[in-house]
Protein backbone atom coordinates (compact mmCIF):
# COMPACT_ATOMS: atom_id res chain seq x y z
CA UNK A 1 0.00 0.00 0.00
CA UNK A 2 1.35 3.43 -0.95
CA UNK A 3 1.40 5.98 1.84
CA UNK A 4 -0.57 9.07 0.89
CA UNK A 5 1.63 12.12 0.27
CA UNK A 6 -0.08 15.48 0.01
CA UNK A 7 3.02 17.62 -0.54
CA UNK A 8 2.72 19.21 -3.98
CA UNK A 9 5.52 21.83 -3.82
CA UNK A 10 2.87 24.36 -4.83
CA UNK A 11 2.34 26.81 -1.91
CA UNK A 12 -1.30 27.50 -2.75
CA UNK A 13 -2.14 23.84 -3.18
CA UNK A 14 -0.28 22.91 -0.02
CA UNK A 15 -2.28 25.46 2.01
CA UNK A 16 -5.41 23.87 0.55
CA UNK A 17 -4.21 20.45 1.74
CA UNK A 18 -3.09 21.74 5.14
CA UNK A 19 -6.44 23.39 5.90
CA UNK A 20 -8.88 20.81 4.61
CA UNK A 21 -6.84 17.73 5.53
CA UNK A 22 -6.55 19.19 9.03
CA UNK A 23 -10.34 19.51 9.22
CA UNK A 24 -10.90 16.02 7.82
CA UNK A 25 -8.47 14.57 10.37
CA UNK A 26 -10.99 15.46 13.11
CA UNK A 27 -12.80 12.20 12.19
CA UNK A 28 -9.38 10.59 11.61
CA UNK A 29 -9.00 10.93 7.81
CA UNK A 30 -6.91 12.95 5.39
CA UNK A 31 -9.22 13.93 2.58
CA UNK A 32 -9.78 17.51 1.39
CA UNK A 33 -13.23 16.51 0.09
CA UNK A 34 -14.21 15.44 3.61
CA UNK A 35 -12.72 18.64 5.03
CA UNK A 36 -14.64 20.86 2.63
CA UNK A 37 -17.97 19.19 3.39
CA UNK A 38 -17.39 19.19 7.16
CA UNK A 39 -16.51 22.90 7.09
CA UNK A 40 -19.61 23.62 4.99
CA UNK A 41 -21.78 21.73 7.49
CA UNK A 42 -20.26 23.59 10.44
CA UNK A 43 -20.80 26.96 8.73
CA UNK A 44 -24.40 25.93 8.12
CA UNK A 45 -24.89 25.56 11.87
CA UNK A 46 -22.68 28.38 13.16
CA UNK A 47 -20.66 31.03 11.34
CA UNK A 48 -18.44 31.63 14.37
CA UNK A 49 -17.73 27.90 14.69
CA UNK A 50 -16.75 27.73 11.02
CA UNK A 51 -14.48 30.76 11.36
CA UNK A 52 -12.75 29.32 14.43
CA UNK A 53 -12.35 25.97 12.69
CA UNK A 54 -10.36 27.66 9.92
CA UNK A 55 -8.35 29.95 12.23
CA UNK A 56 -7.35 27.27 14.74
CA UNK A 57 -6.51 24.74 12.02
CA UNK A 58 -4.15 27.17 10.29
CA UNK A 59 -2.62 28.26 13.62
CA UNK A 60 -1.85 24.67 14.60
CA UNK A 61 -0.26 23.97 11.22
CA UNK A 62 1.58 27.30 11.23
CA UNK A 63 3.02 26.58 14.67
CA UNK A 64 4.24 23.20 13.47
CA UNK A 65 5.93 24.74 10.41
CA UNK A 66 7.49 27.50 12.52
CA UNK A 67 8.98 24.92 14.89
CA UNK A 68 10.29 22.76 12.04
CA UNK A 69 7.90 19.81 12.07
CA UNK A 70 8.12 17.43 9.10
CA UNK A 71 6.29 19.23 6.32
CA UNK A 72 4.66 16.07 5.04
CA UNK A 73 2.94 15.53 8.39
CA UNK A 74 1.67 19.13 8.36
CA UNK A 75 0.28 18.85 4.83
CA UNK A 76 -1.30 15.52 5.76
CA UNK A 77 -3.36 17.42 8.36
CA UNK A 78 -1.90 15.90 11.51
CA UNK A 79 -1.19 19.23 13.19
CA UNK A 80 -4.60 20.68 12.41
CA UNK A 81 -7.31 18.52 13.90
CA UNK A 82 -6.41 18.67 17.59
CA UNK A 83 -5.79 22.42 17.35
CA UNK A 84 -9.17 22.80 15.67
CA UNK A 85 -10.94 21.02 18.52
CA UNK A 86 -9.11 23.03 21.19
CA UNK A 87 -9.89 26.32 19.45
CA UNK A 88 -13.55 25.45 18.94
CA UNK A 89 -13.98 24.47 22.59
CA UNK A 90 -13.68 28.09 23.76
CA UNK A 91 -14.64 31.12 21.66
CA UNK A 92 -17.17 29.35 19.45
CA UNK A 93 -17.94 26.41 21.69
CA UNK A 94 -20.84 25.64 24.00
CA UNK A 95 -18.80 25.86 27.20
CA UNK A 96 -17.48 29.45 27.46
CA UNK A 97 -18.64 32.95 26.58
CA UNK A 98 -17.71 34.32 23.12
CA UNK A 99 -15.57 37.38 23.92
CA UNK A 100 -12.02 38.69 23.56
CA UNK A 101 -10.72 36.59 26.43
CA UNK A 102 -12.00 33.32 25.01
CA UNK A 103 -10.84 34.27 21.51
CA UNK A 104 -7.29 34.71 22.85
CA UNK A 105 -7.54 31.39 24.71
CA UNK A 106 -8.72 29.68 21.51
CA UNK A 107 -5.78 31.07 19.55
CA UNK A 108 -3.26 30.24 22.27
CA UNK A 109 -4.79 26.80 22.81
CA UNK A 110 -4.62 25.99 19.10
CA UNK A 111 -0.92 26.91 19.06
CA UNK A 112 0.08 24.99 22.19
CA UNK A 113 -1.90 21.93 21.09
CA UNK A 114 0.45 21.55 18.13
CA UNK A 115 3.31 21.08 20.60
CA UNK A 116 1.28 18.71 22.77
CA UNK A 117 0.35 16.68 19.67
CA UNK A 118 4.02 16.08 18.89
CA UNK A 119 4.63 15.17 22.53
CA UNK A 120 1.78 12.63 22.52
CA UNK A 121 2.87 11.21 19.15
CA UNK A 122 6.37 10.74 20.58
CA UNK A 123 5.06 9.22 23.81
CA UNK A 124 2.58 6.80 22.27
CA UNK A 125 5.00 5.94 19.47
CA UNK A 126 7.92 5.13 21.77
CA UNK A 127 6.13 3.83 24.86
CA UNK A 128 5.92 0.23 23.72
CA UNK A 129 9.30 -0.33 22.10
CA UNK A 130 10.43 -3.89 22.73
CA UNK A 131 14.06 -4.79 21.97
CA UNK A 132 14.49 -2.13 19.32
CA UNK A 133 12.32 -0.75 16.55
CA UNK A 134 12.14 -4.06 14.70
CA UNK A 135 10.24 -5.61 17.61
CA UNK A 136 8.01 -2.79 18.72
CA UNK A 137 4.49 -1.54 18.40
CA UNK A 138 2.61 1.64 19.17
CA UNK A 139 -0.86 3.16 19.19
CA UNK A 140 -2.02 6.58 17.92
CA UNK A 141 -2.49 9.55 20.21
CA UNK A 142 -5.85 10.28 18.52
CA UNK A 143 -7.36 13.43 20.10
CA UNK A 144 -5.45 13.14 23.38
CA UNK A 145 -3.50 16.37 22.81
CA UNK A 146 -6.81 18.22 22.43
CA UNK A 147 -8.40 16.82 25.57
CA UNK A 148 -5.35 17.23 27.82
CA UNK A 149 -4.70 20.79 26.62
CA UNK A 150 -8.36 21.79 26.83
CA UNK A 151 -8.85 20.26 30.28
CA UNK A 152 -5.79 22.16 31.54
CA UNK A 153 -6.91 25.45 29.99
CA UNK A 154 -10.47 25.09 31.23
CA UNK A 155 -9.35 24.25 34.75
CA UNK A 156 -6.83 27.11 34.80
CA UNK A 157 -9.19 29.75 33.41
CA UNK A 158 -11.74 29.08 36.12
CA UNK A 159 -9.28 31.00 38.32
CA UNK A 160 -8.94 33.94 35.91
CA UNK A 161 -10.59 37.27 36.58
CA UNK A 162 -11.90 37.56 33.02
CA UNK A 163 -15.53 37.00 32.07
CA UNK A 164 -15.11 33.56 30.55
CA UNK A 165 -17.54 31.14 32.11
CA UNK A 166 -21.34 31.48 32.20
CA UNK A 167 -22.93 31.84 35.59
CA UNK A 168 -24.00 28.45 36.96
CA UNK A 169 -27.69 27.82 36.82
CA UNK A 170 -29.47 28.10 40.18
CA UNK A 171 -30.09 24.74 41.78
CA UNK A 172 -33.48 23.31 41.04
CA UNK A 173 -35.60 21.00 43.09
CA UNK A 174 -35.31 17.76 41.18
CA UNK A 175 -37.14 14.51 41.45
CA UNK A 176 -34.71 11.68 40.85
CA UNK A 177 -35.50 8.54 38.94
CA UNK A 178 -36.01 5.84 41.58
CA UNK A 179 -32.71 4.15 42.35
CA UNK A 180 -30.76 6.50 40.05
CA UNK A 181 -28.81 9.73 40.24
CA UNK A 182 -30.54 11.09 37.12
CA UNK A 183 -33.38 13.57 37.53
CA UNK A 184 -36.82 12.96 36.09
CA UNK A 185 -37.02 15.40 33.18
CA UNK A 186 -40.18 17.09 32.02
CA UNK A 187 -39.45 16.10 28.45
CA UNK A 188 -39.35 12.43 29.42
CA UNK A 189 -43.03 12.48 30.33
CA UNK A 190 -44.07 14.17 27.09
CA UNK A 191 -41.42 13.17 24.55
CA UNK A 192 -41.74 9.95 22.58
CA UNK A 193 -38.95 8.38 20.58
CA UNK A 194 -39.80 7.83 16.92
CA UNK A 195 -37.67 6.67 14.01
CA UNK A 196 -37.31 10.29 12.88
CA UNK A 197 -36.25 11.52 16.32
CA UNK A 198 -33.81 8.64 16.66
CA UNK A 199 -32.24 9.50 13.29
CA UNK A 200 -31.95 13.19 14.19
CA UNK A 201 -30.24 12.29 17.47
CA UNK A 202 -27.91 9.97 15.55
CA UNK A 203 -26.95 12.69 13.07
CA UNK A 204 -26.46 15.19 15.90
CA UNK A 205 -24.13 12.66 17.50
CA UNK A 206 -21.98 12.87 14.37
CA UNK A 207 -22.03 16.69 14.29
CA UNK A 208 -21.22 16.95 18.01
CA UNK A 209 -17.65 15.82 17.30
CA UNK A 210 -17.02 19.55 16.74
CA UNK A 211 -19.48 20.79 19.39
CA UNK A 212 -22.28 21.45 16.88
CA UNK A 213 -25.84 20.36 17.63
CA UNK A 214 -27.40 20.26 14.17
CA UNK A 215 -28.64 17.18 12.37
CA UNK A 216 -28.18 18.88 8.99
CA UNK A 217 -24.50 19.34 9.82
CA UNK A 218 -24.43 15.62 10.56
CA UNK A 219 -25.64 14.95 7.01
CA UNK A 220 -22.68 16.92 5.64
CA UNK A 221 -20.38 14.86 7.86
CA UNK A 222 -21.77 11.54 6.66
CA UNK A 223 -21.58 12.56 2.98
CA UNK A 224 -18.06 13.93 3.48
CA UNK A 225 -16.90 10.75 5.21
CA UNK A 226 -18.40 8.63 2.45
CA UNK A 227 -16.67 10.68 -0.26
CA UNK A 228 -13.30 10.70 1.51
CA UNK A 229 -11.31 10.85 -1.71
CA UNK A 230 -7.68 11.78 -1.19
CA UNK A 231 -7.42 13.84 -4.42
CA UNK A 232 -3.62 13.59 -4.13
CA UNK A 233 -3.28 11.14 -7.04
CA UNK A 234 -4.99 13.42 -9.57
CA UNK A 235 -3.55 16.69 -8.24
CA UNK A 236 0.05 15.58 -7.71
CA UNK A 237 0.39 12.99 -10.47
CA UNK A 238 0.76 9.95 -8.22
CA UNK A 239 0.40 6.52 -9.77
CA UNK A 240 -2.88 5.65 -8.08
CA UNK A 241 -6.52 5.87 -9.16
CA UNK A 242 -8.10 9.28 -8.54
CA UNK A 243 -10.93 7.64 -6.63
CA UNK A 244 -8.63 6.12 -4.00
CA UNK A 245 -10.52 6.50 -0.73
CA UNK A 246 -8.82 7.66 2.45
CA UNK A 247 -10.86 5.23 4.55
CA UNK A 248 -10.59 1.99 2.63
CA UNK A 249 -6.94 2.63 1.75
CA UNK A 250 -6.03 1.45 5.24
CA UNK A 251 -7.05 -2.10 4.38
CA UNK A 252 -7.58 -2.15 0.58
CA UNK A 253 -6.68 0.97 -1.36
CA UNK A 254 -8.62 -0.19 -4.43
CA UNK A 255 -11.82 -1.15 -2.61
CA UNK A 256 -15.03 0.40 -4.00
CA UNK A 257 -16.65 0.21 -0.54
CA UNK A 258 -16.61 3.67 1.04
CA UNK A 259 -17.82 2.84 4.50
CA UNK A 260 -16.68 5.70 6.73
CA UNK A 261 -20.04 7.46 6.65
CA UNK A 262 -21.83 4.21 7.45
CA UNK A 263 -19.47 3.52 10.35
CA UNK A 264 -20.10 7.00 11.74
CA UNK A 265 -23.86 6.41 11.65
CA UNK A 266 -23.48 2.95 13.20
CA UNK A 267 -21.33 4.33 16.00
CA UNK A 268 -23.68 7.21 16.79
CA UNK A 269 -26.75 4.98 16.56
CA UNK A 270 -25.21 2.56 19.06
CA UNK A 271 -24.52 5.47 21.39
CA UNK A 272 -28.08 6.78 21.13
CA UNK A 273 -29.56 3.31 21.64
CA UNK A 274 -27.33 2.69 24.67
CA UNK A 275 -28.32 6.05 26.13
CA UNK A 276 -32.02 5.26 25.74
CA UNK A 277 -31.62 1.76 27.20
CA UNK A 278 -29.65 3.00 30.20
CA UNK A 279 -32.08 5.91 30.68
CA UNK A 280 -29.53 8.70 30.49
CA UNK A 281 -31.03 12.21 30.39
CA UNK A 282 -33.22 12.48 27.30
CA UNK A 283 -32.13 16.05 26.55
CA UNK A 284 -28.49 14.93 26.35
CA UNK A 285 -29.38 12.02 24.10
CA UNK A 286 -31.45 14.19 21.75
CA UNK A 287 -28.58 16.70 21.56
CA UNK A 288 -26.17 13.99 20.36
CA UNK A 289 -23.98 14.09 23.47
CA UNK A 290 -24.01 10.32 23.78
CA UNK A 291 -23.09 9.65 20.16
CA UNK A 292 -19.97 11.59 19.15
CA UNK A 293 -17.44 9.56 21.15
CA UNK A 294 -18.96 6.39 19.74
CA UNK A 295 -18.62 7.80 16.22
CA UNK A 296 -14.87 8.17 16.70
CA UNK A 297 -14.47 4.76 18.35
CA UNK A 298 -16.26 3.01 15.50
CA UNK A 299 -14.28 4.85 12.84
CA UNK A 300 -10.94 4.32 14.58
CA UNK A 301 -11.33 0.59 15.11
CA UNK A 302 -12.53 -0.08 11.56
CA UNK A 303 -10.04 2.10 9.70
CA UNK A 304 -6.80 1.97 11.70
CA UNK A 305 -6.81 -1.81 11.44
CA UNK A 306 -7.79 -3.88 8.39
CA UNK A 307 -11.54 -4.40 8.26
CA UNK A 308 -12.41 -8.04 8.86
CA UNK A 309 -15.49 -9.64 10.43
CA UNK A 310 -13.58 -9.99 13.70
CA UNK A 311 -12.38 -6.39 13.57
CA UNK A 312 -15.92 -5.15 12.90
CA UNK A 313 -17.30 -7.12 15.85
CA UNK A 314 -14.60 -5.84 18.22
CA UNK A 315 -15.33 -2.30 17.00
CA UNK A 316 -19.05 -2.72 17.78
CA UNK A 317 -18.16 -4.18 21.19
CA UNK A 318 -15.84 -1.24 21.92
CA UNK A 319 -18.54 1.22 20.84
CA UNK A 320 -21.01 -0.36 23.25
CA UNK A 321 -18.37 -0.21 26.00
CA UNK A 322 -17.90 3.50 25.28
CA UNK A 323 -21.55 3.93 26.28
CA UNK A 324 -20.46 3.10 29.83
CA UNK A 325 -17.21 5.07 29.73
CA UNK A 326 -18.96 8.30 28.68
CA UNK A 327 -21.26 8.74 31.74
CA UNK A 328 -18.43 7.53 34.00
CA UNK A 329 -16.11 10.28 32.73
CA UNK A 330 -18.95 12.80 32.83
CA UNK A 331 -19.33 12.15 36.55
CA UNK A 332 -15.59 12.02 37.22
CA UNK A 333 -14.61 15.24 35.44
CA UNK A 334 -17.89 16.90 36.33
CA UNK A 335 -16.68 17.13 39.93
CA UNK A 336 -14.15 19.71 38.67
CA UNK A 337 -16.65 21.39 36.37
CA UNK A 338 -15.05 19.93 33.24
CA UNK A 339 -16.74 18.21 30.29
CA UNK A 340 -15.69 14.72 29.21
CA UNK A 341 -14.86 15.99 25.69
CA UNK A 342 -13.51 13.11 23.55
CA UNK A 343 -11.90 11.47 26.59
CA UNK A 344 -14.25 8.44 26.43
CA UNK A 345 -13.24 7.82 22.81
CA UNK A 346 -9.51 8.08 23.49
CA UNK A 347 -9.63 5.92 26.63
CA UNK A 348 -11.81 3.26 24.97
CA UNK A 349 -9.78 3.15 21.75
CA UNK A 350 -6.49 2.93 23.64
CA UNK A 351 -7.70 0.08 25.85
CA UNK A 352 -9.06 -1.92 22.94
CA UNK A 353 -6.02 -1.35 20.72
CA UNK A 354 -3.76 -2.41 23.57
CA UNK A 355 -6.01 -5.39 24.25
CA UNK A 356 -6.32 -6.72 20.71
CA UNK A 357 -2.55 -6.64 20.28
CA UNK A 358 -2.56 -10.08 21.87
CA UNK A 359 -5.48 -11.47 19.86
CA UNK A 360 -4.22 -13.41 16.84
CA UNK A 361 -7.52 -13.14 14.95
CA UNK A 362 -7.26 -9.33 14.73
CA UNK A 363 -4.75 -8.30 12.04
CA UNK A 364 -2.19 -5.60 12.70
CA UNK A 365 -2.84 -2.28 10.99
CA UNK A 366 -1.77 1.30 10.65
CA UNK A 367 -2.84 2.07 14.21
CA UNK A 368 -0.64 -0.57 15.81
CA UNK A 369 1.67 -3.37 14.75
CA UNK A 370 2.32 -6.69 16.41
CA UNK A 371 6.01 -7.31 17.24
Amino acid sequence: MVVADFVSNNPGLDIFYILFNGISEVPLFSSPITGILILAGVFLASRSAGIMMVISGLIGAGMAILLGAPYGLVAFGLFGYNSILTGMAFWSGPFAKPNKATFFISVFGAAVTAVVWMAMAHLMGDLFILNGLQESWAIPGFTSSFIFTTWALMYATKRFGHDIWPEPLPPETEELIKGSGNPVQITESTFKWTAGEFMKATLKGVSQVTFVENWKTGVFWVVGLTLAFELAPILTGQARPWWTNAYTAQWNEFSPLYLAGVMALVGSAIGVAMSILTKLPTAETRAGLHGFNQVLVMIALTSFIPLTPQAFLIAVFATVACGFVMPAMQRFFGTWGLPALTGPFVFTAWVFLLGISGFANIPAGIGWARP
